[in-house]
């Protein structure tokens, strides 16, 4: 009997519910000076005219738990806050982070491709690596537009690129065997961590939903003929890491999987000053010379039709 699809939003639910308590610190996300630049970085990249005034109402779809919502409140982007995610706990988690920053989110569970606002209610709409996770993106990216004020502006970042993503996945293979040769030479006890014991069978299921959660992954023409078709204007894309993606998934990957008292104690700052090295090349240097579709991530923006 052949096995029933898995419907990716359930999916999506489950597998975030069960992330949402150490979603932050599985990705390094945090609240403070680093990750505040990062976010503010991209969101003036997308709009290079922003004047530093907040926006009044701002609406994150697929918010998480409130990285690039919540950061950008901290830059002065966000004046009232307003958060989106299909998982439960997700929308608890970005609550509680924006609780603990003093800034008060007004968090919906909601399905992005459904949301449950008003024609015209938000000044700006943002997301970060959300897109690929929506089933249907074309209903997703006309509820963005319906919900935007006129002159209403929509921002997301961090969507991988289809050859970006295929270069970063021959980085992660080539850090995972030379992680494994090692281990192979010296051990595998010296070498590789320790695996986690003593999981649960619903430990393990909503694990091994995280190759369901993702639907899409996009060439930047592709992400902006949806938001065009969507009836959003002035659409542009524009992409970033290269070099640095590969450093990141390599960094990530082989601390992964070996033990961490091999890892020296400052490596973590070093590895950043490393990845803002290499991004800083990337941005001035890559970009001249290495076609747009090869780096890793992409920003899209777009504003509603009509004057604001």
């Amino acid at each position: 009997m052949a096995a029933q699809p898995i419907d990716p939003k359930h999916a999506n639910v489950v597998y975030h519910d069960w992330e949402a308590a150490s979603y932050d610190g599985k990705w390094s996300i945090s609240f403070d000076s680093r990750c505040i630049d990062y976010a503010v970085g991209r969101f003036h990249k997308a709009v290079p005219e922003w004047d530093g005034r907040p926006y009044a109402r701002v609406l994150e779809i697929g918010a998480g738990t409130g990285f690039f919502l919540l950061n950008l409140a901290q830059a002065g982007v966000v004046a009232e806050a307003h958060a989106t995610d299909i998982s439960p706990r997700m929308v608890e988690v970005c609550v509680r982070n924006g609780r603990s920053l003093g800034i008060a989110v007004h968090g919906r569970v909601a399905d992005a491709e459904a949301l449950p606002y008003d024609a015209g209610t938000f000044d700006l709409v943002v997301g970060h690596a959300v897109a690929h996770h929506l089933p249907d993106l074309d209903a997703a990216f006309r509820g963005i537009r319906r919900v935007l004020k006129p002159g209403g502006r929509l921002v997301i970042a961090g969507e991988p690129t289809l050859f970006g993503d295929a270069l970063a996945n021959q980085v992660k293979r080539a850090a995972r065997l030379s992680v494994h040769a090692a281990a192979a030479v010296l051990g595998s006890e010296r070498v590789l961590a320790p695996r986690r014991r003593h999981l649960t069978v619903a430990d393990r299921d909503a694990a091994a939903l995280e190759a369901h959660v993702d639907q899409h992954i996009f060439l930047p023409r592709e992400l902006e003929r949806v938001a065009a078709g969507a009836g959003l204007c002035d659409v542009v894309t524009m992409t970033e890491e290269l070099t640095a993606n590969w450093f990141g998934w390599a960094n990530r990957t082989v601390g992964a999987l070996v033990r961490p008292e091999l890892l020296p104690r400052r490596w973590p700052a070093v590895a950043y000053r490393t990845w803002r090295t290499l991004f800083a090349f990337d941005d001035a240097v890559a970009r001249r010379v290495v076609p747009k579709g090869l780096f890793y991530n992409c920003i899209l923006t777009g504003t509603a039709p009509g004057p604001p």
